[in-house]
């Protein structure tokens, strides 16, 4: 009986580094990166959209910064991103980039922002400023050596600030707002690993929303983004990826009754050199 336990014992313990290895033989896998920090090249098309209305209720001009106010409907933005993998079928997320524009033109039209006119045929001058921060969650329902299909939910919190200023000869006018928006998402995002160096990747998310931020403000819109892209582990720790990325949100804000609607669509392709341990 004792030659029985001892032989059993031998057995386990020998038996016990293949059983943790087994158990932990997924981060070798291609799509199981534990940490990951990346930098973005995006090169989008804009296209960025606000009104306000004035404190009468009545409806403000929905401007198109880069028709109407002389902005490039093209821009190179850098961005950074990270993530964490802390377990085998959970990660998180973190996406952050910037974005500041200005531009300049003759007003073709007459332009009614909040309780401010530009009338027609003035100089004016513009700026949109934002800063998008992404945190992310996913659980993996379907996740092997092969491909990993992956269910998420997150907050963007969008800060934006914008304004115009025209010239009337005698004298200068100025409007403008900022806001800092909360919005939810609900995604789906997957992978695929053509080979242990070739990865293919997607993602969509979507959700529409209405949120009391406080008891006079309130938040609601709608937000779309997807991305589809292909990654080379070209080296053991350092990845290279062509994606290409479509953003397209709008918000409505209602501060203490005065209502302002942003609405932005960006999409283009991007660059990206990601670290990976």
């Amino acid at each position: 009986m004792k030659a029985r336990l001892t032989i059993t014992a031998v057995v386990l313990t020998l038996c016990a580094p293949a059983i943790a290895q087994d158990k932990n033989d997924w981060q070798s896998w291609p799509l199981a990166d534990k940490f990951t920090i990346g930098l973005d090249a995006f090169f989008p098309s804009l296209n960025t959209r606000v009104r306000i209305d004035a404190s009468d209720d009545s409806s403000g001009t929905t401007i198109d910064f880069e028709q109407n106010l002389g902005m490039s409907d093209t821009e190179s933005l850098p961005s950074v991103s990270a993530s964490w993998r802390f377990a085998k079928k959970h990660q998180l997320t973190l996406d952050v980039f910037a974005l500041d524009r200005s531009g300049s033109s003759i007003t073709a039209t007459d332009i009614k922002i909040g309780d401010e006119t530009i009338t027609v045929n003035l100089p004016v001058s513009s700026f949109f400023d934002m800063q998008i921060t992404s945190v992310g969650y996913s659980y993996s329902l379907l996740f092997d050596e092969k491909k990993e299909l992956a269910i998420g939910v997150g907050l963007s919190v969008q800060d934006i600030q914008f304004g115009l200023v025209g010239n009337t000869g005698a004298g200068i006018i100025e409007a403008g707002s900022g806001i800092t928006a909360p919005v939810p998402t609900l995604g789906l995002s997957g992978g695929y690993a053509f080979t242990e160096k070739w990865i293919g990747k997607a993602g969509i998310a979507f959700l529409s929303f209405d949120l009391s931020v406080t008891e006079e403000d309130q938040v609601s819109g709608d937000v779309r983004t997807g991305f589809v892209s292909i990654q080379h582990n070209t080296f053991e720790h350092i990845h290279f990826a062509l994606s290409y990325r479509h953003y397209d949100l709008r918000i409505d804000w209602n501060d203490s009754g005065l209502v302002t609607t942003v609405g932005y669509e960006y999409r283009g392709p991007v660059l990206s050199v990601t670290g990976a341990f």
